[in-house]
């Protein structure tokens, strides 16, 4: 039977949304104390999961990032027909359902080209972000938002932009790349080859779950108010966000009183982190 403690002498500052350094402290040293309690042996079988999903999410964006190369150095031809942007745009989305839709930006921050016609409304729109228009290297746009006309109303489209700078005849544009979230972590999941029996998380560098495999368990957290005798997830992604790697153990708050061993790494690519934990 799950032991609690009622009150809010664990959670102090339950109600702010930064948490001081010394608290903080005290749960990292509590998480990693968790860990020599549990059989640490039965760990490696997820391990090897939590791995081999951190190398399908680098894999996943090295091969978006070899795609772009091929269609960056084509939009560089001084010789290169409007006509043929939109088709070349295309040819990156075709094989991959994690990409909505890729998109040419003009030196101004205009959407100039894009490649579905479901999207065809963004053209001459300007990117819901700014950045530096001698921006050298490629970045990663957290959490940009499209509104596309969809019957009498809209839809949105959330994710993230993968965008590189290219010199063309008409100056410095960019290429951009919509990824959505869900897709892109259910897509590294499947290349993972993850077991069904496999509870995983893909976090950017803020904690923000991009994709989960059991959201009913990510969201079976206590009140605040509450205390387990083990961390719950909560307490585990304060821990991710902030430790590259590691492993501990934490309560899942639900009927079936599961206590999960769990491990997790990072992965940089250009200015992203993502995060991949997994436990069982």
């Amino acid at each position: 039977m799950r032991s609690i403690r009622t009150g809010n002498n664990f959670y102090p500052g339950a109600e702010t949304i930064s948490m001081n350094y010394p608290v903080l402290l005290f749960f990292m040293t509590a998480l990693m104390v968790q860990v020599a309690v549990a059989d640490m042996s039965d760990s490696e079988h997820y391990v090897t999961h939590c791995l081999s999903f951190r190398q399908a999410i680098l894999g996943s964006l090295i091969d978006i990032d070899e795609q772009a190369a091929t269609i960056l150095l084509k939009l560089a031809n001084p010789g290169i027909r409007s006509d043929d942007i939109t088709p070349l745009l295309s040819s990156i989305t075709s094989d991959n359902p994690a990409i909505m839709f890729a998109a040419l930006i003009s030196p101004d921050g205009i959407i100039s080209h894009i490649s579905d016609d479901s999207y065809t409304s963004l053209i001459g729109t300007h990117i819901p972000y700014d950045f530096s228009h001698d921006q050298r290297r490629p970045f990663i746009f957290n959490q940009s938002v499209y509104e596309i006309p969809f019957g009498t109303g809209h839809i949105t489209s959330s994710g993230r932009d993968v965008v590189w700078p290219v010199r063309t005849g008409q100056g410095i544009e960019h290429l951009m790349i919509h990824l959505n979230d869900e897709n892109f972590g259910e897509v590294a999941a499947k290349r993972a080859g993850l077991n069904p029996d496999v509870f995983a998380v893909l976090m950017d560098s803020d904690g923000n779950v991009l994709w989960c495999s059991d959201y009913d368990e990510l969201n079976s957290v206590p009140p605040d108010n509450v205390l387990t005798e083990f961390p719950t997830f909560r307490d585990v992604k304060d821990l991710v966000r902030y430790t590259w790697t590691g492993r501990t153990v934490y309560d899942v708050w639900n009927s079936k009183g599961i206590v999960r061993t769990g491990v997790w790494s990072a992965v940089q690519v250009y200015d992203q982190v993502y995060r991949v934990f997994v436990a069982g």
